[in-house]
Order: C-alpha cells, then structure tokens, then sequence
C-alpha cells in the first residue's frame, strides 16, 4: 500500500504546473501602441459582441463612427483589461468542479528505551477523502458559473457602452471642428471689413458706441474660437484614448450621419431595456449566484464527512488495517456567521437590482423627452437658419452694389453665424441624447454610416 501510495504522490507531482516569470514595465509600454492595423481588421471582421455587427474596416478611407465604436471595443485598454478578469471568471469555474484532494497520511515510531528489545518499529498509514465537498460539488458550480455570467454579461455592458461613448467622441471631434470653422470664418470676415468700419467711424458715418458693440461682438467670437479649439484638440485626445491610440495618431473622419431617433414610448423602451440591458441582466447572475452562495453556507453547517482506508503495524510487528472515518460535528454552529452574510449579501443585491431598475427607467423617461424636445428646437432653428441665408445672399449682393450699408451687413451675417452656431451645437447635443438613449435601451445598431 506504502508503494501505491508513492507511486501516486510522484504521478501527480509530475503534472504539476511550473511557473514562469514575466515582465511588467517593458511589455506594458509596447501594448500602448495598441494593436496593428491588420489585426484590427480581422478581429472587427469576426466581432460576436451583442448589439454590434462586424464590420469591414479599411484605414483608407474616412472611419465613421460605427467603425471607430468597433475599433474601440476591440482596442480600448479598460476593456481589455476587463476581459482579462473574466478569464479570472472561468478559471474560478474550473476550480470549482475539481473534486477535493485526498489526504495521505503516514508515520513511523521506533521503540526506544528500557522495554524496547526485541520489538519493531511501527508504522501507520492511511488514505482519507472529503465525501462532504461531493455534497456541495454542484452547488459550488453553479455559484461560479453564475458569477461568471455576471462578469460576462458586465463586460459586454462595458462594451456597448464603449462603442457608443467612441461614436459620439467621434461626432464631437467632428461637430467641434466645424463650429470653429464656422467662428473663424465670421472672424476672417470681420477682419476684412474692420479697416473700412474704422473709417466710416472717423467720417462720423458710424456712430463710435456701434463701433464699441462691433468689437465687443468680435472679441466674444475670438474667445469662442479660442474656447472651440481647445475643446477640438481635447476631444481629439479623449477619442484616441478611447481606441487605445497613442494622442498624436492622426485620423480621418468622415461626415457623421442624422441618427434616427430611437421611437417608441418610454413605457415599451423601459420593458425593452428590463430583457436586453446586459447590466441588468448581469445583476440578475449576480443575485442567482449569491443565492447559491446562501445554500452553499447553509450547506456547510452539517456535518462533513471524510471516509478513507487505513493500514498499521505497531511494534510488535503486528499488522492492521481497515477504514477510516473523519467527522466533524457543528456543536457550535461556527457557520452561522457565513449564513448571515450570504442571506445579507443576496438581499443587497435585491435592492441593487430594484434600484437600477428605477434609475434606468427615470433616466428612459428623461432622454426621450430631451430627444423629442431637442428635435423641436432643431427644426425651429433650421427654418430660422434657411431664411437668413437666404437674406444674407441677398444681403451680400446689395453691399457689393452699394445698395446696402456696410453695418446692416455685418450685423446680419453676425446673426446667421449665431444661429449656425446654435445649430452645431445642437446637432451634437442632439446626437449625445440620442446615442445615450440608444444605450439605455439597448437597442441594436441599425444600417447605414452613422
């Protein structure tokens, strides 16, 4: 029995794992480059993530936001690293339906002293086995492939989020970039009229408080421009760290398109978002898994049983053997603790799950009436914008033939940009709305470029 019991010590040493160190700074600083090219085009080939579809990238030509929003979750540091933890998930799952490991005991006791001529040495062995771990063997997978679902499903939330905050980083740059477009342009304009308004001033022809209004208006529009483009290079900055790109990587973007409104009532959406929220559906693993930890704790508090075999020869060189029982008995209920805690911990996540709900909900509800009400001021805006330039061609062709003056002409070009003004920060306005609404409801991403 002594050499069988060798024998399986060796064989399983032999399987053991080895260990190997690995670095931490040097490969860390090469992933901040993040992944080629050609490897982001065959991973957003085969993307399997809820709610994105797999794209076909190609890097000449403009990215629209859909592919930047791939990109992002295929790329993105903070998603990787998550990923990395849901491994961590599966190998807690692994773990949990190995069996327990048996107990070999052995012991040698040689005689000694005045009494100890003519006797032997006496050895003793045995082989002892947790039958209690085959009790909650499955209750331990379950608990495990819950929390691992939990994970799963956290990961792929992240991930939607992701892509959709990548989408409206995109639109930022771009809408950013074309309100400053608009502002310098008004700039360039005031510029080259400021020689003559300067000396209409002189002439008496132009009152000198007009002449005051017309530079306080144009130094609110170089700030304004001065407060665009640190905005655009910001949001620059903010999209590349969102696709795990070093913050001078240049990009091409191309023109976003008009998002479809997320339509329906906010009633439907909420029960939408209850079955497809993966957050939400990932409180629901949690709350399953913790409710097998409960049952796992209430488990334990029984008696455990070990069963095995055992052999001996005591110095009088007679030999035994026989079975081996091992149990322990629960007289102080020592787990009463880990029942309580367990029972705590699903009720927390009761109320957590209660909670989100009522967020998710008030946050539906609220982004559906922006949304309906910032497409109103849009549409305001954009017949107010379509009549002043329709006046302003007017006006323009009037001041080149004298027939208009040179102040009633800037002053209605100064109004149309206020309102182009308007409207780009409203179309991104309007986007982030949307966007934001198409993650709390979870709702796929349709066809198209946007």
């Amino acid at each position: 029995m002594r050499k069988v019991a060798l024998g399986l010590v060796l064989s399983i040493l032999s399987g053991c794992a080895a260990y190997h160190a690995k670095p931490l700074r040097a490969p860390a600083l090469a992933a901040l480059n993040g992944p080629p090219r050609r490897a982001l085009v065959a991973a957003a080939r085969a993307l399997k993530v809820a709610g994105l579809p797999a794209l076909a990238l190609d890097f000449q030509k403009p990215l629209t936001g859909k592919e930047l929003g791939v990109i992002a979750v295929i790329a993105n540091p903070a998603l990787r690293a998550l990923r990395a933890r849901e491994r961590i998930a599966h190998a807690q799952v692994f773990a949990a339906g190995l069996l327990p490991d048996p107990v070999i005991q052995f012991s040698a006791l040689k005689p000694y002293g005045v009494g100890a001529g003519g006797h032997t040495t006496a050895l003793s062995d045995g082989f002892l086995w947790d039958l209690s771990r085959l009790v909650t063997r499955s209750t331990d997978i379950r608990m495990a492939r819950e929390r691992a679902s939990a994970v799963r499903y956290q990961v792929a939330w992240r991930e939607w989020v992701a892509a959709n905050e990548t989408r409206l980083a995109a639109r930022q740059v771009y809408w950013l970039r074309a309100e400053w477009v608009i502002a310098h342009k008004a700039l360039a304009l005031w510029r080259g009229h400021a020689s003559l308004v300067r000396g209409d001033v002189r002439r008496r022809l132009i009152a000198r408080r007009r002449w005051l209004f017309f530079e306080a208006a144009q130094d609110r529009l170089r700030m304004k421009a001065a407060a665009l483009h640190r905005a655009l290079q910001a949001a620059r900055v903010a999209l590349a760290g969102q696709l795990g790109l070093a913050p001078a990587m240049p990009l091409s973007l191309a023109r976003p398109h008009r998002l479809r409104p997320v339509s329906g009532a906010p009633a439907a959406l909420f029960h939408h978002a209850v079955v497809r929220r993966l957050d939400l559906v990932a409180l629901v693993a949690a709350y399953h898994s913790a409710d097998a930890a409960l049952l796992r704790a209430v488990l334990d508090q029984y008696p455990r049983l070990s069963l095995g075999v055992a052999g001996a020869r005591n110095s009088s060189g007679v030999s035994e053997a026989g079975l081996q029982l091992s149990l322990v008995l629960p007289l102080f209920n020592a787990n009463r603790g880990a029942v309580a805690i367990a029972r705590a911990r699903r009720a927390a996540l009761f109320k957590d799950y209660i909670a989100r709900l009522a967020a998710a909900r008030s946050q539906i509800y609220r982004l559906d009436e922006s949304q309906t009400s910032l497409d109103r001021e849009l549409a305001r805006l954009k017949g107010r914008r379509g009549a002043l330039a329709q006046t302003a061609r007017a006006a323009r062709a009037a001041y080149r033939m004298h027939a208009l003056g040179l102040v009633s002409y800037l002053t209605l070009m100064q109004e149309l940009t206020t309102v182009e003004l308007k409207m780009t920060a409203l179309r991104l306005s309007r986007a982030a709305t949307t966007l934001a609404l198409i993650t709390a409801t979870a709702r796929p991403w349709s066809g198209g470029r946007a």
